[in-house]
């Protein structure tokens, strides 16, 4: 009796004992987590320890300065060819006088290449400023140096509205024997259109197409030494115009 009851004893212990169990799955993933971060570290290092070895320009440059380009990509050679903010160096060219747009591609294994576009001017603006072909002002120290191109002026804001009026215009003065040489607007949007012949015409804010219409079609009344005796013509009268001359 008293050796079964020891045997159901012994029964009781082992049954009631604990198991451990690893899970390998878990261990494995925190073994892939590991790895993946010390392979961003190596990379992220290697990544810095690339430096950039040539800046090269891939334009031909007429009026921006050299030495001035030449100054900035100096500020960036010691930075990382991943690392460097292109952003920011864009940014500094474009505000170089001339720059249009700076474009900056990186080229493996060290270079970075730098492509320029050239403002194009096509009109004067003011005393300082140039127009490009898409109406934008863009200053310039010597503006004044490009006197064959035509001068607009009038408040900022203004500027494809008097390009589009010397487009509409110019070819057809020309045609009269004078092409448009200045076209400027004053704060109440009356304009003076100046002739390459020296000739003023004042034309008022209202009706605009209308007064050069009547100008163009009144030069037929004038001999070609009348024109060259008309010092200016005013379109600002609502039943004609007036005209005074030289002298």
């Amino acid at each position: 009796m008293t050796k079964r009851i020891k045997r159901n004893q012994h029964r009781v212990t082992c049954d009631s004992s604990e198991v451990t169990h690893i899970d390998f799955r878990e261990v494995g993933k925190l073994i892939v987590v590991a790895l993946v971060v010390i392979a961003g570290i190596w990379v992220t290092k290697k990544i810095e320890d690339v430096s950039i070895k040539t800046i090269e320009i891939q334009s031909v440059l007429n009026k921006v300065s050299k030495s001035e380009i030449r100054t900035i990509t100096e500020n960036y050679m010691h930075d990382g060819f991943f690392t460097v903010d292109l952003s920011s160096f864009e940014d500094q060219l474009n505000d170089i006088p001339w720059v249009y747009r700076a474009n900056i591609k990186r080229q493996w294994p060290s270079k970075l290449v730098i492509e320029i576009s050239e403002q194009q001017p096509y009109f004067r603006w003011g005393e300082n400023h140039l127009i490009n072909k898409y109406a934008e002002l863009f200053y310039v120290e010597d503006a004044q140096k490009y006197v064959s191109l035509p001068l607009l002026q009038s408040v900022q804001g203004r500027e494809q509205h008097l390009i589009d009026l010397y487009y509409k215009y110019s070819a057809r003065f020309k045609e009269e024997g004078s092409g448009i040489l200045k076209l400027k607007e004053d704060a109440r949007y009356d304009k003076e259109i100046t002739l390459m012949s020296g000739m003023l015409i004042n034309v008022g804010r209202e009706q605009t197409d209308k007064q050069i219409e009547r100008c163009l079609n009144s030069f037929a009344m004038f001999t070609e030494a009348e024109r060259e005796a008309i010092a200016s013509i005013d379109l600002r009268h609502s039943n004609g115009f007036a005209v005074r001359w030289n002298g």
